[in-house]
């Protein structure tokens, strides 16, 4: 019915506001408010920070020299120096080896990162960078030989009562260590071996004194060029526009709503969750956000803030519906901005009217094909919803100074994740149009003022624990470590859309997952055909055509990001949403108004019919525990019929005949000239498009839902049981439901541990019990239980325990620890390593043998540690 009466021709005024606004004077102090608000912006970066400083000594105070797991990490202290009293040298047997000391157990394959000192035949020998260093026969009195390693040397030397001698000088990096490990006689190496090293705790800042007055200041200076914006440019003169009814939009607000919250409970969750959800639990422990289970869990810096926005709200649960809520809050706001920009449009333009059933259905594909998870794209698309509605409404209100809180929208989205730059395309936009045009040159210089000011909120966010040095080390080391690709290489995010990716991946291709996308894309294409065949004034102008811009000029955009999933593409959702209703409810105008002909609308049919086969044809795959009980798991949606060209088009031009009747006879034909079999094709295409809109929440709905149905018909856990079980009280997630050989549960093996448990990263969200070992003060707690990820996501797993290829933080444990796999499984499920499998951690040496002290000390803005983002750093390629 929205459809229809979109046909009567009318003219389009999105792109004239119909209001007035009061001209005020400005007093000569205006440029000092946002020259000093970006001032202060500029000035966070480098002022200074508190910087903590760890000392680990070995062995502990009073005690004897016995080897200690100590896992560092990053892999490599700031400092190393060792002690080898020369008694110990001389008291070894003749002809005998032995290591009086090494960072490595002498059998790990990756001992020649390490440093070892080595007793043969009485004599000691520096083993570094897979050479070794003789030092000669030990010299007659009392010494003792020194190592110290430090940047990108490492220096030996013999120190007796005459004097200090240096033996090696050696350009090389500081060693790795693991452990601190001595063959010495435990009774006899009290005093004969000792070591210290400064652990690299580079991230762990704060801000100094003089960075809290640099922030306040400009939080002072942003709220006043806000407040500046709205008095400088004036209040409308009265409400020109279209009073509009109320209850219908907040019947549908409503819907929305409830469909949110079910989706919290029945949806999917995103592939990393789990990766961002260890962020988020180590953040108390360290201070700062870093990436916990990879790239030596370097900073996040700069998408750091919603880590630090939601702890609070995490102390309360690590429940996994608990981490959802943030994602479902956001969800509902972006759903009041796309309704908010419709109604805009809807007071004071004559743009088509978009039904808000048919923006409630756009809205539902592209948010439930994203998933309620951890991952930053809802509040990207959050931001970016801020920036395109205050755009809109200071283009159709009259008002600029609303671009001065787009502005703020646009500098926040910068500290969520690199996508963030998306927010700044409708504000960029909305300035165009709005400045200049009707403003005159020196509001126009005032407006870029006081919103460059306000973009300018990116400083202190981003740098709110940190330096510009500290923001140099994270990028390098994500970069490095993080799988970065350059601009070209945003194929593969279609690739991985389209097909042509691990089995592991096929989730990416879910029809859900293309449909927001591809549609998109085409109803884009199909807009811009249309737009330049008529005068100004045509449909797809003004206000009403700045969606489409919005996502052609994203699209674009996402070439300078540096990872290249197709889950970045989510970052998209809010101009999808739009761009999606508003070419569905647009088009029959335009293929009316615009005098389209067969080609046109021939072309539009076969362009929608390709879409969308390509959309059916997607697997109905799942990632991780969302398997669990899927029908037609790993197949195409209804047999792939579905994804039939002939089946789309038949069926589409049989429901586009059936209404083209309809209209014949009820004499609501409108002002489309076009034959019969034109306007069919029109229609068809529209009918293939907005069914399949429609239909794909129900199908994500009812797969789900069956998932979940089969699952407890089995007897078996499903993610949706531990939702549910998150309204009502407390639960452990999956790890009630493992059952181990004893009868005993999961959830009483790991309250019963001796440490942490360490869960791999695909599956870690479903275990809110599991303690996850701290990674801070530049070491590795060590784990006593390991969860590993199921078989076929178990590689994703390994590579947190890996030197290869990107930096697993885990890492050190296979150099001094050995695993032991428990017999568990899943009740009632026919697999039982479906879930995964628990192991024992056991270590080859106490892990308690040592000291840390952990000092304060003052450094500028600037500072950076030593590089890590190299192939000698881990002695492993690039990945």
């Amino acid at each position: 019915m929205g459809m229809a009466s979109a046909t009567a021709p009318e003219v389009t005024r999105a792109d004239e506001p119909r209001t007035r606004t009061r001209r005020r004077s400005f007093p000569r102090w205006w440029p000092a408010l946002p020259l000093a608000t970006i001032a202060f912006a500029l000035a966070i970066p480098f002022a200074p920070v508190k910087a903590e400083q760890v000392e680990v000594s070995w062995p502990r105070a009073g005690q004897p020299a016995h080897s200690s797991v100590a896992m560092f990490l990053p892999y490599r202290p700031l400092s190393l120096d060792v002690t080898v009293g020369c008694t110990a040298v001389t008291a070894a047997a003749p002809g005998a080896t032995t290591t009086a000391f090494s960072t490595f157990p002498a059998d790990s394959a990756d001992a020649r990162q390490g440093l070892a000192l080595q007793i043969r035949d009485r004599q000691l020998v520096g083993v570094f960078d897979d050479r070794e260093y003789p030092l000669g026969p030990v010299p007659p009195g009392g010494c003792e030989y020194r190592v110290h390693a430090e940047g990108n040397e490492l220096r030996l030397a013999v120190s007796s009562p005459t004097g200090e001698r240096e033996l090696v000088r050696a350009e090389a990096l500081v060693p790795q260590v693991v452990a601190f490990v001595t063959d010495l006689p435990a009774g006899g190496s009290a005093g004969a071996v000792s070591a210290r090293a400064q652990a690299d705790a580079r991230f762990q800042t704060s801000p100094t004194p003089l960075k809290v007055v640099l922030m306040a200041g400009f939080a002072i200076g942003a709220l006043g060029c806000v407040v500046a914006g709205f008095r400088i440019f004036g209040q409308r003169r009265g409400d020109p526009g279209t009073k509009l009814p109320w209850r219908a939009d907040a019947v549908w607000t409503g819907l929305v709503g409830a469909g949110i919250a079910v989706w919290g409970v029945l949806g999917p969750q995103t592939v990393d969750d789990g990766w961002f959800l260890g962020m988020h639990r180590n953040l108390e422990a360290s201070g700062f956000a870093g990436d916990y289970y990879m790239a030596l869990n370097a900073a996040e810096t700069p998408a750091i803030l919603l880590q630090y926005l939601f702890a609070p709200l995490f102390q309360v649960s690590w429940a996994p519906l608990m981490t959802r809520v943030p994602a479902m809050v956001a969800g509902l706001a972006i759903w009041l901005l796309v309704l908010g920009i419709t109604r805009l449009l809807r007071r004071y333009t004559e743009a088509p009217r978009v039904p808000t059933a048919l923006l409630a259905a756009a809205f539902a594909v592209v948010w439930m094909s994203s998933g309620v998870g951890l991952r930053p794209e809802p509040f990207v698309v959050l931001c970016t919803g801020i920036s395109a509605y205050t755009a809109v409404r200071a283009r159709l209100g009259g008002n600029p100074g609303w671009l001065v809180v787009g502005g703020l929208a646009a500098g926040a989205c910068f500290a969520v994740t690199s996508t963030g730059m998306l927010a700044l395309i409708p504000l960029v936009v909305g300035v165009l149009f709005t400045a200049g045009r009707s403003l005159g040159t020196q509001r126009t210089v005032v407006l870029l003022a006081l919103v460059a000011a306000a973009v300018a909120v990116a400083s202190p966010l981003v740098f709110l624990n940190s330096g510009i040095g500290g923001f140099a080390d994270s990028a390098g080391a994500r970069y490095w470590y993080g799988a970065a690709q350059s601009w070209y290489g945003e194929f593969s995010r279609y690739q991985m859309l389209l097909g042509g990716v691990p089995e592991d991946f096929s989730f990416e291709q879910h029809p859900a997952r293309r449909l927001p996308v591809l549609l998109s894309i085409a109803l884009l294409v199909i807009v811009v055909v249309l737009s330049p065949r008529h005068q100004p004034g045509h449909t797809f102008s003004g206000v009403f055509s700045w969606p489409f811009a919005w996502l052609g000029l994203g699209l674009a955009a996402l070439l300078l990001t540096p990872t290249k999933i197709a889950s970045h593409f989510s970052a998209l959702d809010f101009f999808s949403a739009l761009v999606i209703a508003y070419g569905l409810a647009a088009l029959p105008r335009a293929f009316a108004r615009e005098r389209a002909g067969w080609v046109i609308r021939f072309s539009a049919l076969f362009i929608i019919t390709v879409v969308l086969s390509l959309v059916w044809y997607g697997p109905n795959s799942w990632w991780a525990y969302h398997r669990f009980g899927m029908p037609f798991l790993d197949q195409h949606l209804a047999g792939g019929l579905l994804a039939s060209p002939a089946v789309l088009v038949l069926g589409g031009g049989a429901v586009a005949g059936a209404f083209l009747l309809w209209q014949k006879h009820s004499g609501r034909r409108g002002a489309d000239a076009q034959p019969w079999h034109t306007r069919l094709a029109g229609w068809t295409a529209l009918v293939i498009a907005g069914g399949s809109v429609v239909v794909m929440p129900v199908a994500l709905v009812a797969l789900h839902g069956k998932a979940a149905l089969n699952q407890h018909t089995t007897g078996s856990w499903s993610p949706v049981h531990t939702n549910l079980a998150s309204i009502t009280g407390q639960t452990c997630g999956a790890a009630d439901a493992v059952r181990l050989g004893d009868g005993s549960t999961l959830t009483e093996r790991i309250g019963q541990a001796s440490g942490p448990a360490l869960v791999d990263w695909p599956i870690s969200v479903w275990y809110p019990c599991a303690r996850l070992p701290v990674l801070a003060d530049g070491l590795v707690e060590p784990p006593a239980l390991l969860l590993r990820a199921p078989h076929q996501y178990g590689y994703h797993g390994d590579l947190t325990r890996s030197y290869r290829p990107h930096g697993g933080a885990f890492a050190p444990l296979e150099s001094v620890a050995t695993y032991r796999e428990t017999p568990a499984a899943l009740t009632g499920h026919a697999d039982p390593a479906a879930w995964g499998t628990l192991s024992e951690v056991h270590y080859r040496y106490p892990t308690d043998g040592f000291d840390k002290q952990v000092t304060t000390t003052t450094k500028p803005g600037w500072w950076r540690g030593p590089t890590y983002a190299s192939e000698d750093y881990t002695g492993q390629p690039a990945p």
